[in-house]
């Protein structure tokens, strides 16, 4: 049953068609790792996929699969940052397969490019 009422049912991704619900049947809410995106709703590992896939449109076609790769790794740890800001970086590197170094250093570029210049 695919629904965007407060509660329902089963949820079910819109992408892969994984479901989730209580096991009593009862209505329950969306689960915290899911996300609403227009009139759809994504299980957790296709919200990734998707952000992924985001960061890969704004690679340019000549760019090398090494270029492609940090892309997709930057596309999905920003979307992870978005989805727990307050999360370790390395509970955040483990997510997605990387460094926490890594995702120390992309954090701090967000940080530091959110930030207004000051003129002087």
């Amino acid at each position: 049953m695919r629904t965007m009422t407060a509660g329902a049912i089963r949820w079910s991704c819109a992408r892969c068609g994984v479901s989730v619900g209580r096991i009593d049947g009862k209505r329950s809410i969306l689960p915290a790792t899911w996300t609403r995106s227009e009139e759809r709703i994504f299980c957790l590992s296709c919200s990734r996929a998707l952000a992924a896939d985001a960061a890969m449109e704004s690679a340019p076609p000549e760019c090398s699969r090494e270029d492609r790769i940090r892309i997709r790794r930057r596309g999905l740890i920003e979307f992870e940052i978005g989805r727990s800001p307050g999360a370790p970086d390395q509970t955040i590197a483990r997510a997605c397969h990387t460094s926490a170094g890594t995702v120390a250093a992309i954090r701090e570029a967000a940080v530091e490019n959110a930030e207004p210049r000051l003129s002087r």
